[in-house]
């Protein structure tokens, strides 16, 4: 609840900031929208150890452990990734470990945050509902790459935070995500953008 409430004040931010570059912005969209969604989800990402990954030669790359992505829905929140092995909480075995971010410029960012912060990352509805004035986060998770890191696992806690299933989407030109699978200037609801992504990326043969 804490996260849910904490992102509400910062999508109001987000709507002020974009109602200064935008006109004819509604002011308030991705606050009241998110407001009265049904359809956040909290979830436990666990990462496995490295060694039980199958990743091959990509083992020791940036994105070893979790690929670089954009989350679809508006915001995200996380708590402070926690490393344990045998399920006994310990300290990063490897400081190049965790979660990168890629800014607007295009530098690669370590995220880092206290066990009593919450960080947020934008999604590309709120792109959406933004017109581009808002850019989702591309990021991923780094595995350690070291010898103490054997048995080592990461978990964090993430809040996804989006619109209404049936919440009405105005998708533009501006936006660069996914145009594929919208018409000019379509309109799609959320829930047949999620759908469209989950066939793109898990059910269509290639």
């Amino acid at each position: 609840m804490l996260m849910m409430e904490v992102g509400l004040m910062l999508a109001y931010h987000c709507d002020q900031y974009v109602s200064r570059e935008m006109k004819d912005h509604e002011n308030g969209n991705l606050e009241q929208i998110l407001k009265h969604s049904r359809c956040h989800k909290g979830r436990l990402l666990y990462y496995f150890p490295k060694e039980l990954s199958h990743h091959g030669d990509n083992n020791n790359s940036m994105s070893s452990w979790c690929g670089w992505h954009t989350d679809h829905g508006s915001l995200t929140g996380l708590t402070c990734g926690m490393f344990t092995r045998n399920g006994v909480k310990i300290s990063s075995p490897d400081s190049a470990a965790g979660l990168y971010v890629k800014t607007r410029n295009d530098q690669i960012v370590k995220v880092v945050f206290g066990e009593d912060e919450i960080a947020y990352q934008i999604g590309e509805t709120a792109e959406t509902l933004g017109r581009g004035y808002l850019c989702a986060t591309p990021h991923c998770v780094q595995a350690p790459n070291s010898e103490k890191a054997s048995g080592v696992e990461r978990s964090t806690f993430a809040l996804f935070m989006q619109p209404d299933w049936d919440e009405k989407l105005m998708f533009s030109g501006a936006v660069p995500y996914h145009q594929e699978l919208i018409l000019p200037h379509g309109t799609l609801t959320f829930g047949e953008f999620s759908e469209r992504l989950l066939n793109k990326y898990y059910h269509e043969v290639s």
